[in-house]
Parts: structure tokens; C-alpha cells; sequence
């Protein structure tokens, strides 16, 4: 009785046995769940990355692992395989075995790294020329700025100068004063002494 008991307790018993197996296939479950997520979101992120360069990039087939003459991943993360006959067929990225999204990114990531570097370059370009225009612009938008405020400044000085005007003719006239006539002078020359120092001359007399 007590053998079977030991027996019972062994690791090795029937029972520990599918304790373990259950436990593997919850743990199991719980990677497939990942590699289909992992899967999924490494198919977004490369959809995103070829949307950026709007490019198709050709995967060599034997990276597919099928019997394929020409493969390529097209946008939207889409796998295309081309046969001997022509044939195409289209698989989702996320829908293929893990071994073979890792072996695709691997495979793609040389030309996609390229477009992205040739794409940045030419946005580069694009943002110096927006650059120097813009500072162009500026300096236009100062000078005509500046002339802007003359010609406001020389619009409020007119107003001013003819209200100045308008007041000064509004003004009563001043009369100027009559001119002076000056005063003449007795000439010695025109003073005439009439007669002779020896003449007599009767002077009648004043009557009371």
C-alpha cells in the first residue's frame, strides 16, 4: 500500500504528465497569440514604411519559400508571387508563417532604407527652396511695408498743411499803416530875404 502511494507521487506518473501537458499547450496557445500579433504588427509597420515611398520592391523567391518564378511586395503589405505560367497570386504579409515575415522584412529592408534615404533628400530640397522663397518674400513684404508707411505718413502731412492753409486764409486782413510822408527839411537856399538892409520901410501902425 504504501508502494502504491510512493508510486503515485513520482514526477514521472501519468498524472504529472498531463498536468505538464496542459500546461505546454496553455503556454503554446499564448505564443501563437503573440506571433500572430507580432506578425500583424510588423506587416503595419512595413505597409506604413512602403506607403512613404509609394514603391514596389521585388523579393527574391526563394525568401518565399514556394515555387515561384518573380515575387514582390506591392502596398497595402501584399505578397505577389508569379509562376512559370504567369500566374499571380496575392497573400497578405501577416498571413504568412513567421519564419517567412521575418525573412521578407530582412529582404526588403536594403531598397526600402534606400527609397526612404532618396525620398528624405528630395523633401530636403523641396524645404531649402521653400526656405530661400520665404525669405525672399520677407524682405519684400518689409520694403513694401516701409513704403507703405511713407506714403501714410505723407498722406496725414497733407491734411494738416491744407487745414494750416484754410486758417490762414479765414484770418481778417491786416490793414498795413498809411505810409509817412517825411518830413521836409527848410532849405537854406530856398529862403529869400527881400529888400535891402538900407531901405526904410514905413510899417503902419496897429490901431487900438
Amino acid at each position: 500500500m504504501a508502494e502504491e502511494q510512493k508510486g503515485k507521487e513520482e514526477p514521472g506518473s501519468f498524472t504529472d504528465s498531463l498536468r505538464d501537458i496542459q500546461g505546454e499547450y496553455i503556454m503554446l496557445t499564448e505564443l501563437y497569440e503573440k506571433e500572430k500579433n507580432y506578425g500583424q504588427k510588423l506587416s503595419d509597420m512595413m505597409k506604413t514604411l512602403q506607403e512613404e515611398v509609394d514603391s514596389t520592391i521585388q523579393i527574391s523567391p526563394d525568401v518565399i519559400g514556394e515555387q515561384c518564378k518573380e515575387a514582390y511586395l506591392v502596398s497595402e503589405s501584399v505578397v505577389v508571387l508569379v509562376d512559370s505560367s504567369g500566374n499571380r497570386i496575392s497573400r497578405p504579409l501577416s498571413k504568412l508563417p513567421a519564419a517567412t515575415i521575418v525573412s521578407v522584412i530582412e529582404e526588403c529592408t536594403p531598397e526600402l532604407r534606400r527609397l526612404l534615404f532618396e525620398k528624405r533628400k528630395s523633401e530636403s530640397g523641396k524645404v531649402r527652396s521653400l526656405e530661400r522663397v520665404l525669405k525672399e518674400l520677407k524682405k519684400a513684404e518689409a520694403t513694401f511695408r516701409q513704403t507703405r508707411r511713407e506714403e501714410e505718413e505723407e498722406e496725414e502731412e497733407e491734411p494738416k498743411e491744407e487745414i494750416r492753409e484754410a486758417a490762414e486764409e479765414k484770418k481778417p486782413a491786416q490793414k498795413e499803416p498809411a505810409p509817412v510822408a517825411p518830413q521836409q527839411k527848410a532849405s537854406r537856399e530856398g529862403f529869400a530875404f527881400k529888400g535891402s538892409f538900407g531901405e526904410k520901410r514905413e510899417i503902419p501902425g496897429i490901431s487900438p
